[in-house]
């Protein structure tokens, strides 16, 4: 693959979703390379749309470029593309070829395991930390075996290699669901900026899949951060998932997911707000291994755990214990929450009987 096709097919998979003219792709790679040049950009495409590899469509004076899903030959492009990134990575920071080659040694004994992603890399990595998206073929439930390996070994690495890794466990029908979402979530905006580092090619064909049965994907190129949340958009979201605070004007603002909505709450020095969570959790299907997730990433996990088995002794579930499981398996300490102003409030909600 030559540089200038490398620059476009990363470009591209960046952007999977958006609408972009020849120009503002030509704006995106100088972003990402350094440098770019409309006439060679420009060249290149026409080559690649001869050859099917994307898609030029007329748009009033521009021209829209997407990739061609339908092209035979895709898969493996994208395939080297990231083979490409990932030396380019690695040549850079050296560090993590010990963190990246024992996950890949790993989950070549892990048969569950379809793809493995890095995100974020360069901004993580500056912070001496990592955070890997692990795909799975089948239900988590159904590849427990596999999924506390890979656990235990990003563990084991961890604390090895002296960094420290945030992980988020997804199966296929987790990862097409939030894909395709129309709410602020993780997946979506991690993706913009992710290295499939394992079997990037069953990663790419699970896109091209979704993209064949009419899925809505589209990478975001912004991120949300919980803490940020407004007054008015955490009224909006938790009014939408069954929480209406008396008294307040629910408003409106963008829809978030409901793990992000718990962890700004978790986030909050706000004990009796931090009360909904319960509520919320009962009446909706969050996912708790995304909800996992966002508690380590920012420093919640305590008070999850917490609230989780204080719902857990309220009214229990397989997803609220495999959740605590999980937590307690992470050696995270729980922050006592109290039961009986969680009850009171799922009773107040007509969240418990």
């Amino acid at each position: 693959m030559d540089e200038t096709t490398f620059k476009i097919v990363d470009g591209l998979s960046r952007s999977l979703g958006m609408q972009l003219s020849i120009r503002e792709l030509t704006k995106q790679i100088s972003k990402i390379h350094g440098s770019a040049y409309y006439a060679n950009v420009y060249n290149r495409l026409r080559s690649l749309s001869e050859e099917g590899i994307v898609s030029l469509t007329k748009a009033g004076k521009s021209s829209l470029v997407s990739l061609n899903f339908g092209n035979y030959l895709i898969l493996d492009l994208l395939a080297e593309m990231e083979l490409t990134k990932k030396h380019e990575l690695l040549k850079k920071r050296e560090g993590l070829r010990p963190l990246l080659g024992g996950i890949e040694e790993a989950c070549r004994n892990l048969y569950l395991i379809s793809s493995v992603c890095l995100i974020d890399p360069e901004r993580n990595m500056s912070l001496n930390r990592a955070e890997l998206l692990v795909l799975f073929q089948k239900p988590i439930e159904e590849s427990r075996n596999d999924a506390e390996a890979i656990r235990k070994t990003i563990l084991n690495l961890q604390a090895m290699y002296n960094i420290r890794v945030d992980y988020l466990m997804l199966d296929k029908g987790e990862f097409l669901q939030l894909l395709s979402s129309e709410e602020a979530n993780p997946l979506t905006e991690m993706l913009a900026n992710k290295l499939a580092f394992f079997s990037p090619q069953s990663f790419w064909a699970l896109i091209r899949g979704a993209s064949e049965k009419g899925f809505r994907i589209k990478f975001a190129r912004e991120s949300t951060d919980p803490a940020r949340l407004s007054e008015q958009e955490l009224a909006c979201n938790l009014a939408r998932f069954g929480y209406k605070e008396f008294g307040a004007e629910a408003g409106q603002g963008k829809d978030v997911c409901i793990e992000y909505v718990v962890t700004s709450l978790l986030m909050r020095r706000n004990a009796r707000r931090s009360e909904a969570i319960p509520v919320i959790l009962v009446k909706n299907q969050p996912n708790y291994d995304l909800l996992i997730f966002l508690s380590q990433k920012y420093g919640t996990s305590g008070k999850l755990l917490g609230l989780l088995k204080a719902l857990d002794k309220v009214r229990s579930t397989k997803a609220v214990k495999r959740a605590i499981g999980t937590l307690e398996d992470m050696e995270v300490r729980a922050i006592r929450a109290s039961q009986s102003s969680i009850k009171e409030r799922m009773r107040l909600y007509n969240a418990v009987r």
